[in-house]
């Protein structure tokens, strides 16, 4: 039976261990861009940070009764993430260099916990984003994720730029509801930090 896009953690691992249809997609739907996005702050390297996040989907794919447990499945995930990434430095012959830095800097550890925090606060933000009104989600991820300006999204959408800025304003005021407050500033600093990539 396909899968109806699960509210709960532990309701989307049941219909993965189950193998209901649909459940794999719902899971990288759910953990990927967060696990990438603590990738790719260890390593650097957007494309090699994908490629760890989609070994490591696949392995949980093929243990997925091995999991009892949301806390243990998302343990798994960025654990291996964090050890597949370490090992890539590894063989790019860079561990010396991060080995300094460790010595130079040790808040190293409080570093990658505080990195995990934001990835995970990045997976509840898209969690959020997913359940808001679909014209309204669509302005904030283009908004965001994309980098554009309202006259290129009104262009896009058919609309007007009054419409995409009222849209915006209500997504936000959506997200700041559903979020904690101390999620929704790291959020809306990650936001930025997608706007200034782009």
């Amino acid at each position: 039976m396909p899968v109806s896009n699960p509210q709960s953690d532990q309701e989307l691992l049941s219909l993965f261990r189950d193998g209901a249809e649909g459940a794999f997609d719902q899971l990288f739907s759910r953990f990927y861009s967060p696990l990438c996005f603590f990738a790719d702050n260890i390593l650097k390297d957007k494309h090699a940070a994908e490629d760890i996040v989609q070994d490591m989907l696949l392995k949980v794919w093929q243990r997925q009764q091995d999991f009892e447990q949301p806390g243990a499945l998302r343990s798994f995930l960025y654990t291996g993430v964090k050890n597949a990434c370490f090992n890539q430095l590894d063989k790019l012959k860079v561990k010396a260099r991060h080995e300094e830095y460790s010595i130079a800097n040790p808040n190293r550890e409080a570093d990658i916990l505080h990195l995990l925090i934001r990835a995970e606060v990045v997976r509840q933000l898209y969690a959020v984003m997913d359940t808001l009104p679909e014209q309204c989600r669509n302005v904030i991820r283009m908004t965001f994720e994309e980098g554009m300006k309202p006259k290129e999204i009104a262009d896009e959408l058919g609309v007007t730029v009054s419409t995409v800025n009222n849209q915006k304003m209500r997504g936000l005021k959506l997200l700041k509801d559903r979020l904690s407050d101390q999620d929704f500033g790291i959020a809306m600093s990650i936001l930025g930090l997608i706007i200034i990539s782009h």
